[in-house]
């Protein structure tokens, strides 16, 4: 990449990021994998929805299983999966490319995005997919920040993608299903911003800090 290319992608995501928190479309992302380990375990099932504030457009929504014969060393109570799910699997190539063109000039939202990004790292890795994110905007540490400008005590279990929704009064899905949990995350999201910025035009980058 020349210098001046690099130069001018820099001030265009600076520009980005000074724009209105409103003004940007988000990709609200949710994982199952296999294990915990994003060197050895695999994703199973990714879900993802398209968030233009205030409204998440479900109409948007994709969900796919992207394992036909997958090692399942963690009990289907943590990932929601049992082995008929897997019969429906599509080609990784096929939902990574996808999530690839949405995430251009998007902001990626996860509860707990660095675990879920190491995995969408690796995975995409492995069929040569490039994941480029305008930023990404972790609604489990905004809530722990938030939490600890309040002088809340943080009890263990109090930062759980349910636990921090009750805390907004939103609505209980069920959990382990990568598509409602990532609604469930996209919610949570514009609960937050809405409270942290209210209807303000407050950039993205005070939303990212």
């Amino acid at each position: 990449m020349s210098i001046w290319l690099g130069l001018r992608r820099y001030w265009q995501r600076h520009r980005q990021l000074n724009q209105s928190w409103r003004a940007h479309r988000y990709i609200a992302l949710d994982l199952e994998t296999s294990g915990l380990d994003p060197k050895t375990d695999q994703v199973l099932a990714m879900g993802w929805v398209t968030i233009r504030p205030p409204v998440i457009d479900h109409r948007s929504a994709h969900y796919f299983v992207t394992q036909v014969n997958p090692e399942l060393k963690q009990s289907p109570v943590v990932h929601g999966m049992v082995q008929r799910d897997f019969e429906a699997a599509e080609a990784p190539q096929m939902a990574l490319a996808q999530l690839a063109r949405e995430l251009q000039g998007a902001v990626l939202i996860c509860h707990h995005v660095q675990f879920d990004w190491q995995f969408l790292q690796r995975f995409a890795k492995q069929y040569q997919v490039k994941l480029q994110p305008l930023a990404k905007f972790d609604t489990l540490t905004f809530e722990a920040q938030r939490l600890h400008q309040q002088q809340h005590h943080i009890a263990r279990g109090s930062l759980t993608l349910k636990a921090c929704r009750q805390r907004f009064h939103l609505p209980d899905y069920a959990a382990h299903h990568a598509f409602s949990d990532a609604v469930a995350c996209g919610e949570l999201f514009l609960a937050q911003a809405y409270q942290y910025a209210g209807s303000d035009d407050a950039p993205l980058k005070e939303l990212l800090k």
